[in-house]
């Protein structure tokens, strides 16, 4: 993948124009809410941060993936739930106030969880052979910059401005047109290498999500947690945000062959979750759900 200066500058930009947005609908009360189930948080971020992330060691080197690919496996691993978990975990009739939380701790871990596990990919597939040098210190400043500066900028906005709730919005939407535009012209720049993208880490993605999922399922059953922490578990461990994942490869580590796992993935867990969703809703059909605790 070829993404070209422009896709590079504004990629950082677009990324961080999406986290203020996420920060402004954020509060403290969505951090808190992990304290009232701190089992299945702890399950939650363990998954999350840890066996995630090492489920996609084990896989890239299963399937003996490319350096950058394998890479860029594990950061998309190490990257942030995606924000539309929540809305599948409402549809399958899970814990949405779990879900909000978990989600909203995440968009602030891979601050440190991203360098340090892109560094070790680095050295466990690439070595010597990797064309981009990853530097544990400028990745982390470039998270920081990228990530959490704009969700804490949009957090103070969201609690001192007032009015701002109402711009978020449309900075949400700006943002994820922006990307959407940024990630089409990615797609149209290589659409004749789209069907080898998939034949090269496609298998390796739809795995990764399959196992994450059930890894959540099979630590949450095993817990006895409610059916609704269950459900939330298992879609926020499958559900990756693959346009931060992209971002990062492509704008921040300029390297752009590490985004095509991330975009392999992003269309795959979709189908995965939904259809987790249709076995969550036909297993009870007449089940209601589970947003007693909801806090948005």
């Amino acid at each position: 993948m070829e993404a070209g200066v422009p896709i590079d500058l504004l990629l950082p930009v677009v990324i961080a124009l999406m986290m203020l947005a996420v920060g402004m609908g954020l509060r403290p009360g969505d951090f808190r809410a992990v304290a009232a189930a701190p089992l299945a948080a702890v399950l939650g971020f363990v998954g999350m941060f840890v066996v995630f992330p090492l489920l996609a060691f084990a896989v890239a080197a299963a399937f003996r993936l490319e350096p950058a690919l394998a890479i860029g496996l594990v950061l998309l691993a190490a990257s942030p739930s995606a924000s539309t978990s929540t809305m599948f975990t409402y549809l399958a009739r899970g814990d949405v106030a779990l879900s909000v939380a978990l989600t909203s701790v995440s968009k602030v871990v891979p601050v440190a969880t991203v360098p340090a596990y892109v560094s070790l990919a680095a050295q466990a597939f690439a070595g010597e052979r990797l064309e981009v040098e990853i530097s544990f210190a400028e990745t982390s400043e470039a998270i920081v910059t990228t990530i959490l500066l704009p969700t804490i900028a949009g957090m103070a906005l969201g609690r001192y401005v007032p009015g701002a709730a109402a711009w978020r919005p449309y900075v949400t939407r700006v943002s994820v047109l922006l990307l959407v535009v940024l990630i089409g012209v990615l797609a149209f720049r290589e659409r004749t290498t789209l069907p080898g993208m998939f034949a090269s880490s496609g298998l390796a993605a739809l795995t990764l999500c399959v196992l994450g999922m059930a890894s959540a399922f099979a630590a949450a059953s095993i817990a006895r947690l409610s059916r609704g922490a269950r459900s939330a578990l298992t879609i926020e461990l499958g559900m990756q945000s693959g346009g931060t994942s992209i971002a990062i490869a492509a704008g921040v580590l300029a390297a752009p062959a590490m985004a095509v796992p991330a975009a392999v993935y992003s269309l795959i867990m979709y189908v995965a979750a939904a259809a987790f969703v249709l076995l969550e809703r036909s297993a009870e059909p007449g089940a209601a759900p589970d947003v007693s605790r909801a806090v948005r």
